[in-house]
């Protein structure tokens, strides 16, 4: 049908689904943080394969040596020397979603589709707030490392959003070659100026 084409019904809809994003997994369980956001388009699974690959953590992460005669051990860099490598060759921004949330994987499925689809990489990399990457953004924005209480847009000069704040100011960046622009963008900003934070943050919540 037509209606489903409309430009500005897309745009109210993809509002919408971003102000339900994430919007409360607070339960505490025993998990393995998603890494890698399932689609079903080639294209899109090398845009949102996992941080930590794209730094080098994990099996290619150099052995230092430890105390303990001529055993070697992997030590993990702080919290500080992460974030500095995952801006150190990539600075665009990292969203940062709840790895085991149906609907926030949801959302970054769609924010993947509207994302410069046209393009290898787009505008955002995506990362869960469990993996050691989302921890050390949370601590860089003076956040808990488990704090799973928000969607968070992290930038590369050390700024940090949550909540409608981080949902609009990723919707201006976002329906580049789709029906979605330019009025994702248009309103995203539209709403991030017009509309009081804390209207725009129960509205999140």
């Amino acid at each position: 049908p037509a209606k489903e084409h409309d430009p500005q019904n897309m745009s109210k809809n993809m509002l919408l689904c971003a102000a339900l994003l994430c919007s409360a997994t607070r339960h505490a369980m025993s998990f393995a943080p998603l890494s890698v956001v399932p689609t079903s388009r080639p294209s899109l699974q090398l845009r949102s394969c996992s941080m930590t690959a794209e730094i080098g953590l994990g099996a290619d992460m150099p052995n230092q040596q430890s105390d303990v005669g001529a055993s070697t051990q992997t030590v993990p860099p702080t919290w500080k020397g992460l974030v500095e490598r995952v801006f150190e060759k990539d600075q665009r921004p990292v969203i940062l979603y709840d790895g085991v949330c149906n609907l926030c994987n949801g959302g970054v499925n769609f924010m993947l589709d509207f994302d410069e689809p046209e393009k290898l990489k787009g505008n955002y990399r995506f990362a869960a707030l469990q993996s050691e990457v989302g921890k050390a953004l949370l601590q860089r924005g003076g956040r808990a490392h488990d704090d799973l209480s928000s969607i968070v847009l992290a930038t590369h000069d050390g700024r940090t959003f949550t909540e409608s704040e981080a949902i609009l100011r990723i919707g201006q960046k976002l329906g580049g070659g789709t029906p979605l622009w330019p009025w994702a963008p248009f309103a995203s900003t539209v709403a991030l100026v017009a509309v009081p934070g804390f209207v725009r943050d129960n509205v999140y919540r």
